[in-house]
């Protein structure tokens, strides 16, 4: 809930003023051409920027925010309005966000009409980068620009967007959750790994969440197994010209300390012939 003095029930002269002058700015640019007439839309192009109207507003621009804020939902409402999205950020971005800077709801609203209707997915993540930037410590906005990079597939960005969520006072455990993922995703198994282990170890974490974690650990310790497997076998034909004849040769040259089991105790069967190895024990997770 926002502030007490930002309420449109405002007793002093001076919010008084600062609705004028919001009702002003909002219908103004209809008075400028007479003669012309134009397009609707045409008046936001003399909307002036938030900076001066917060000059303008006898110290109650929070309050002017709120009024821009609540027109900028119903004028973005009206799909008949020819190139509607001409000016949204300077709307959001140099308006609304400018007299009110700590004002969460028009950063993520803005933020959405970018993506989903205007479809300009790095306006949008510029407007999250500037609710960040002015709100430490809020975790929404980081969560959402996460999203945001995770339906582009911009995996790295997304998974420092979530940290930074997470890092936030307040933030649901479930981004965590989101931010491991975000390392499966742009195949970092290791990294993975050891994200979802600390969810599953963490007695803080909710019991669905971290039985959760425990199947994406299961599922991935045996990945990260396959892999440095994998890897030490090629080496080992790619410098002998040939698969070694079992996997404790790998153990006996001194690659390996010891020959890792799955999750469940269960040794890596391999194939000589191949030079090949794989996993006894089955995923507990979908693979497509």
């Amino acid at each position: 809930m926002r502030p007490s003095q930002r309420s449109l029930l405002g007793r002093s002269a001076g919010a008084i003023c600062a609705l004028g002058a919001a009702a002003t700015v909002l219908v103004s640019g209809a008075k400028l051409e007479t003669v012309q007439e134009r397009p609707e839309g045409a008046d936001l192009l003399y909307l002036p920027s938030g900076r001066y109207l917060a000059a303008a507003s006898f110290g109650y621009s929070h309050l002017l925010a709120d009024v821009i804020y609540l027109w900028a939902i119903q004028y973005y409402g009206h799909y008949e309005i020819e190139n509607r999205y001409r000016y949204l950020q300077k709307i959001f971005r140099d308006v609304i966000t400018e007299l009110d800077p700590n004002y969460i709801d028009p950063y993520w609203i803005g933020a959405m009409i970018m993506s989903i209707e205007a479809r300009d997915p790095d306006m949008a993540l510029a407007l999250l980068d500037k609710g960040i930037a002015a709100n430490p410590r809020d975790w929404l906005l980081p969560y959402l620009a996460g999203w945001e990079c995770y339906q582009a597939r911009r995996y790295d960005r997304a998974a420092a967007y979530f940290e930074k969520a997470i890092a936030a006072p307040g933030a649901p455990t479930v981004i965590r959750r989101c931010y491991a993922a975000m390392f499966q995703k742009q195949g970092d198994l290791r990294t993975a790994l050891r994200a979802w282990r600390s969810i599953a170890e963490d007695p803080s974490m909710d019991p669905a969440g971290r039985e959760i974690a425990r199947r994406h650990v299961h599922d991935l310790q045996i990945d990260v197994d396959l892999d440095a497997l994998g890897g030490l076998l090629r080496r080992y034909i790619s410098e002998h010209g040939a698969p070694p004849p079992s996997l404790e040769t790998l153990v006996e040259i001194g690659w390996l300390e010891k020959l890792p089991v799955d999750p469940e105790g269960n040794p890596y069967r391999y194939d000589r012939r191949s030079g090949q190895v794989r996993a006894q024990t089955s995923f507990v997770l979908g693979r497509g």
